[in-house]
């Protein structure tokens, strides 16, 4: 006679809180991927209707962090002085560095905010900070022909180098996305490190050279040369680099080629460890 274990195993039921195989925790994901893309489209289409502006907030975000900087940093401290197309520099930036800096700050919280959803249905947890990412991937596609609008009206040319800006994209996506899932598994064990979180992004962005080029920052301060091949190597100066490498000719960025392989690095980096951490954690979430 079967013991209700077993019974329950030949009718394909597990434990609640049971942390699979990692091949069949991916497989499981891959699995609910429509799942994935309606709850990112369904948030998308929640928070447009909290805003009185709705959908047309995804444009105008960028729009407005990018004249705010423009004001504060190449207007008041002189930082258009050292880009020839400061404008456009800062345009990629900030477009670029938003695809990551909300992708992480919204993974983030995307398992503490959910804890009732991921204890009432069998579903991986897996799935809401991959929701996140997905939610900020379809806002910068929404937003990407203001970013090509700018950079045509001040002046660059369409260039076949247009072309790698969608596999710098292909790059930043997999970053994200483990960085996403190691922060959610952080924040939904530490709760205060959601608060700060904030100010540490928008700290990094400065560092990364969004709104000027922090390399010759580092230059007029003497630093040794290790630390610029910190600041330069960094993920948000990688992906920054390489983006304006694809879409500005009138910028060189610092790192030339090897900013692509390191960009290659970071993203399979975070990825792999991302996921790794994030499922040993799967059976936690919401439970604890």
């Amino acid at each position: 006679m079967q013991s209700p274990a077993e019974r329950a195993r030949a009718a394909g039921l597990t434990l609640v809180g049971q942390r699979p195989r990692l091949g069949a925790y991916l497989a499981g994901l891959w699995q609910r991927r429509d799942f994935v893309r309606a709850y990112a489209r369904a948030r998308t289409q929640a928070g447009n209707r909290r805003r009185r502006l709705g959908p047309l907030w995804e444009l105008l975000d960028p729009v407005v962090t990018m004249a705010t900087y423009w004001v504060l940093f190449g207007l008041l401290l002189g930082a258009r002085a050292s880009v020839t197309n400061y404008l456009g520099f800062l345009a990629v930036g900030v477009f670029t560095f938003a695809v990551v800096r909300r992708s992480l700050q919204s993974g983030s919280r995307s398992v503490s905010g959910n804890r009732g959803l991921i204890a009432s249905l069998p579903v991986p947890a897996i799935i809401l900070p991959t929701a996140a990412v997905v939610q900020q991937v379809r806002a910068f596609a929404v937003s990407a022909p203001v970013l090509l609008a700018v950079l045509l009206m001040t002046g660059e040319p369409v260039a076949w180098s247009w072309l790698l800006a969608p596999v710098a994209i292909a790059l930043i996506i997999p970053f994200a996305w483990g960085g996403a899932l190691l922060l959610a598994r952080w924040v939904s064990h530490t709760a205060d490190v959601g608060g700060v979180l904030p100010l540490v992004l928008r700290l990094w962005g400065l560092a990364s050279g969004v709104m000027f080029p922090v390399t010759e920052r580092m230059a007029s301060l003497d630093a040794p040369a290790w630390i610029e091949s910190v600041v330069v190597y960094n993920p948000g100066a990688v992906y920054l680099a390489v983006m304006r490498d694809a879409l500005l000719s009138s910028y060189d960025s610092p790192g030339g080629a090897g900013n692509w392989v390191a960009a290659a690095l970071w993203a399979i980096g975070a990825l792999l460890v991302g996921v790794v951490v994030f499922w040993r954690g799967e059976g936690t979430y919401g439970r604890d």
